[in-house]
């Protein structure tokens, strides 16, 4: 990772990896590492919630399908 804070690899249809050394950021000013760190905190829960729809989306595909039958009356 070298000198770098953040470090962002994806390409297209592949996953995204993110690298964060938040020991890196001595050199800044206090005002930016306390915005760099609610950012950090932000993405985490913007990935919590991702995860959190993701597994939504497979307890929803294991559900077995209902093939409930409505009887109708007809006269």
């Amino acid at each position: 990772m070298g000198d770098k804070i953040l470090e962002i690899e994806h390409s297209p249809g592949d996953e995204w990896v993110v690298r964060f050394r938040p020991t890196g950021l001595q050199w800044l000013p206090e005002e930016t590492r306390r915005h760099l760190l609610g950012a950090r905190k932000e993405f985490l829960l913007a990935l919590r919630s991702a995860v959190d729809q993701a597994i939504q989306r497979t307890d929803e595909v294991e559900k077995p399908k209902s093939t409930r039958r409505t009887r109708i009356k007809v006269e």
